[in-house]
């Protein structure tokens, strides 16, 4: 017997990112959320695919504006149909509105939703395409119809890859994906059984190689077969662990879900709704992406892919310009188009950048077209001798630009690297201009952080190195208590009793008999210092709230990979448990922090805002995609643009006969590429600066700016602003939520501030997991129901909790006990309404619901069919385990009705079935309570976007997990 279910095609893939990923990826660092909920949380750009943010924000101009008339090929691409399509869309040229009225027009033709695939590089961009569509398709077919698009899919391809595994593959649905930091605490944890020093003798070296190869393998899908030792063998055994441990790497994401379709069961579920499926920014999609899109893409699908071969930044992570340059090679009847005309940018700044476009080597032929009227000088070119006085320049042009009329969010500074942010910080903060949040500096470079590895280090016994390099500082218990009463101004009492934590805690530690609380004991500790009494209007408290959380989430990073069981390959059903306790315990954690997150974890980004008025400081890379009225690039000096290590030799461990490692080790054509994009991210005035000193050595300027300069006949000696009467203007924000954030909020305003907005992270309790768990299970029960028209018997369940039930921080004495009253509870309900198991319509079904200017997103546990023996009649369940919150289940199951009932559906009922209790309860459905449920979205929504985050004292703090934090705890 096996348990694997194939889930039948009638359960839609939603672009939700994907679990414990919000907040940071790879392509973009943000904060975790409170929570690490299904419906929640991408990517890397996402791993973390994964971005949690508590909602996402995209400016979408007015709400409902008509469509812009498009004329040539931009027109002749919207209206192509009966082939594949390639359109080469040049920077600023309207290629978003140009996909979105092409989807908006699938559906006026008839096209049903689940048709429709579209895949972008980022959540952001996700969120914005599908905005736009949104708005396409109201001015088209009206308002009513975007309720019955819950079928199409616009989100990143790691989203997308990751709800196919889960929905289609249901071993899956029990997996978590790693992102970079819990990667590498995995690899520590894994570093012996697999044989990871085998590379090179030292465990960090090693780990860093492993890492940038096992990306190579992935980008590439290279079979571990093709390897050589040790390489190969260190790999088969990480992909056993992984396996045991129910982990996903980010990269094996997108190779599972094209072995998955090698299944025709599979494939044929996911392949036969679709029609066609877009991609946009191709250039930036590598191997491993392009043979799932290759997999999808055949007959009677037509794939259309948007992109720019000049935009092409992201080689080093593994995209292969060749896609896009080679694409009508690679699909049969290709046709192209080429929207040249960027509607973006002033002349000269077009005409600058396409003269530099021209020394990119081996680029298709094309050339940006004007639209807009010149207008002032709009490109200024300038020099000057220290850093230092680059920065000071660039802040007093910005005060001089917001005297002029210029808001301080139409003005973005654009950098190669996070080397440039210091100085431009320091000269920011003394002219008094705001910036945008932004993970720009390391988080051990605040004195929270350190204080916070002081104190892990000294419960491990060891000595701690303030910086990479820096000598170890033995620490006292003396000097520790001396450093938290600086820091926290702590006097009498209160300084005594953070003695005497600190002295019982460090004596727990090399206790084995009972499991640690790290979190809980962190913030224990933290309450001890007073935190609580912290004024959350000060801006600065919020800062060092931050930071404090972001430690809490190093300790969960360790947590979550170090205390996970792994299944017992000699006893089924049963698990060997983690590690939880003890002496190593507390000094692999100091290890941990001591070698990884010192240097790699980036420092809070500050709370998400819909109306901050700031100057967007970031890399260029983050920058793709995004366009401001005024664009800074400084500090274009020939050691940081291009980099000093641009193009130099890497030792890799995959033979390089397997891939091509320039694609890696990076190359000038590719900060070429890069420099373009930051010119064609302006829209009326770009400046382009650099300086001749950094600290003490002379540097010559980037070659790049050399360039710009002698066509412009030098630099210039001063910079003339431009006119403000190009600014931005004002962009209306749609509101995303989940159904379990609203519940959240609902309990209390503040505690979702602290977990959500701040980042700060709950301790593992060993039931983590149990509702998901028992849910996991009888989705399986149900999925063989509706294929076998009967229930399964007692045997095959049994098999099924074998190899299906699962919690993540369990030991094995909590995972045999819970998984007995899993077995019990799952038991009762196939007993006591096998009858509704046949009637199974669908399980963990997607909805969202449209209001205005917000979406509610969320999953119902299983939809059963035939209510009432009516064909077409259907009742929404909700399942309820005694481990449950239940929190305020009625108006979840409102919003789904809702829901469901604007996609068309026919839903007469809805219930909460406590499995714990054996009873199900009816919810209130009637037109009434379903438009009390949405004045309540309505009013919860108006909260989150003023920040209006109440607090809720009483009997809910008895539980809350960041009490410590909060001056209204009872």
């Amino acid at each position: 017997m096996s348990a694997v279910i194939w889930v039948s095609p009638s359960i839609i893939m939603r672009p939700d990112p994907m679990p414990g990923h919000a907040p940071r990826s790879r392509f973009g660092q943000g904060k975790k959320g409170g929570g690490r909920d299904r419906a929640t949380a991408v990517t890397p750009q996402t791993a973390r695919a994964f971005s949690g943010k508590p909602w996402r924000s995209c400016p979408t101009g007015a709400a409902r504006m008509n469509s812009p008339r498009l004329t040539g090929d931009a027109l002749r691409a919207i209206r192509h149909r009966g082939s594949h399509l390639q359109i080469i869309a040049c920077a600023g040229s309207g290629k978003t509105e140009v996909v979105a009225q092409r989807i908006a027009d699938f559906f006026t033709e008839g096209v049903e939703p689940a048709a429709v695939v579209a895949f972008t590089f980022t959540d952001r961009a996700a969120q914005s395409l599908k905005r736009r569509v949104e708005q396409r398709v109201a001015e088209r077919l009206g308002e009513a119809f975007l309720g019955k698009m819950n079928g199409c899919f616009i989100g990143t391809i790691h989203s997308y890859c990751f709800h196919l595994l889960q929905t289609y593959v249901a071993r899956y649905d029990n997996f978590d994906v790693l992102d970079e930091h819990e990667l590498t605490a995995f690899l520590m944890r894994v570093h012996r059984t697999i044989q990871l020093k085998a590379i090179d003798g030292q465990l960090f070296s090693s780990l860093k190689a492993f890492t940038r190869n096992l990306q190579v393998v992935e980008n590439e899908a290279i079979e571990t077969s093709q390897l050589q030792e040790p390489f190969g063998d260190i790999l088969e055994r990480f992909h056993e662990e992984l396996e045991s441990h129910k982990f996903l790497t980010f990269g094996q994401v997108i190779t599972k879900a094209v072995e998955a379709l090698d299944d025709p069961r599979v494939f044929t579920a996911v392949h036969d709704p679709l029609r066609h499926l877009v991609v946009d920014e191709y250039q930036d999609i590598n191997p491993a992406q392009e043979a799932l899109i290759a997999r999808l893409a055949t007959s009677p699908v037509h794939v259309c892919v948007v992109g720019d071969d000049d935009q092409a930044i992201y080689q080093w992570r593994g995209s292969d310009v060749g896609n896009i340059v080679g694409f009508a090679g690679r699909y049969p009847n290709v046709a192209s188009f080429a929207i040249t005309v960027n509607r973006r940018s002033r002349p000269a700044i077009i005409k600058t950048a396409n003269r530099f476009a021209k020394s990119i080597e081996g680029r298709l032929e094309k050339e940006m077209r004007t639209h807009r009227d010149a207008g002032d000088i709009e490109v200024n070119c300038w020099r000057l001798s220290t850093e230092e006085e680059e920065a000071k320049r660039i802040a007093g042009t910005i005060a001089a630009l917001a005297v002029k009329g210029f808001r301080y969010r139409d003005i973005a500074v654009l950098v190669r690297s996070s080397a440039s942010y210091e100085r431009l910080l320091a000269a920011f903060a003394a002219h008094k201009i705001p910036v945008q949040p932004g993970g720009r500096a390391g988080l051990f470079r605040e004195a929270d952080a350190q204080l916070f590895g002081r104190t892990f280090a000294y419960l491990a016994g060891y000595g701690w190195r303030p910086t990479t390099y820096a000598v170890e500082e033995p620490g006292t218990l003396d000097d520790l208590v001396r450093a938290y009463g600086d820091r926290f101004a702590l006097k009498g009492a209160r300084r005594k009793r953070v003695y005497a934590r600190l002295e019982r805690w460090r004596l727990e530690a090399q206790d084995a008999t009972g499991p640690a609380d790290l979190v809980g004991d962190y913030y224990a500790l933290l309450g001890d210092c007073g935190v609580s009494s912290w004024d959350l209007r000060d801006g600065c408290a919020i800062a060092r709230l931050g930071t404090i959380a972001r430690c809490s989430g190093i300790l969960v990073d360790f947590e979550r990979t170090h205390r996970r069981p792994r299944l017992d390959p000699d006893v089924p059903g049963q698990v060997i448990g983690g590690q939880d306790r003890g002496e190593w315990y507390f000094r692999w954690l100091a290890i941990y922090i001591q070698n990884w997150a010192l240097g790699e974890w980036e420092g809070f980004d500050g709370e998400e805002a819909f109306t901050m008025d700031a100057v967007d400081l970031t890399t260029i890379h983050k920058a793709k995609g995004l366009e401001w009225p005024v664009v800074f690039v400084p500090g274009l000096t020939a050691r940081r643009f291009p980099p000093q290590a641009t193009g130099k030799p890497m030792t890799w461990l995959v033979p390089e006969q397997l891939f091509n490692k320039a694609r890696y080790e990076g190359s000038l054509n590719d900060e070429r590429r890069l420099f373009y994009v930051a010119m064609t991210r302006a829209r009326d005035w770009l400046s382009l600066s650099t300086h001749d000193r950094p600290n003490t050595q002379k540097v010559p300027p980037s070659p790049f700016i050399r360039d710009v300069a002698e066509k412009m006949s030098g630099y210039c000696e001063a910079i003339s602003l431009p006119s403000v009467a190009n600014a931005g203007n004002d962009e209306s924000d749609i509101l995303s939520v989940t159904v379990s954030e609203l519940a959240e909020f609902k309990i209390c305003g503040l505690a979702y501030r602290l977990r959500r907005l701040i980042g700060f992270q709950p301790p593992l309790a060993p039931e983590l997991g149990y509702g998901k768990a028992v849910h996991h299970i009888l989705r399986n029960v149900a999925e063989y129901t509706r294929q076998h028209k009967e229930a399964p018997d007692s045997r095959w369940i049994e098999d099924l909790f074998d190899e299906e039930f699962y919690l993540p921080a369990a030991s094995k004495p909590a995972h045999r006990q819970m998984r007995d009253g899993a077995r019990r509870l799952v038991d009762r309900y196939v007993t006591s309404h096998g009858e509704d198991l046949k009637r199974t319509w669908a399980v963990e079904r997607p909805f969202e619901l449209h209001l205005d200017n917000v979406v509610v997103a969320g999953r119902a546990d299983v939809i059963l069919g035939e209510e009432g023996g009516s064909h077409g009649a259907l009742v929404v369940v909700d399942y309820k385990t005694a481990t449950d919150n239940g929190q305020h289940v009625d108006r979840q199951l409102q919003i789904y009705v809702d829901a469901g009932r604007r996609e068309g559906l026919d839903i007469r009922a809805a219930y909460v079935h406590d499995l714990h209790a054996g009873a199900r309860i009816a919810i209130d459905v009637a037109p009434d309570q379903i438009k009390a449920a949405e004045a309540e979205v309505l009013s919860v929504a108006a909260r989150l976007r003023a920040r209006d985050c109440p607090p809720s004292p009483g009997v809910v703090c008895r539980t809350c997990d960041v009490r410590a934090m909060c001056r209204h705890a009872s």
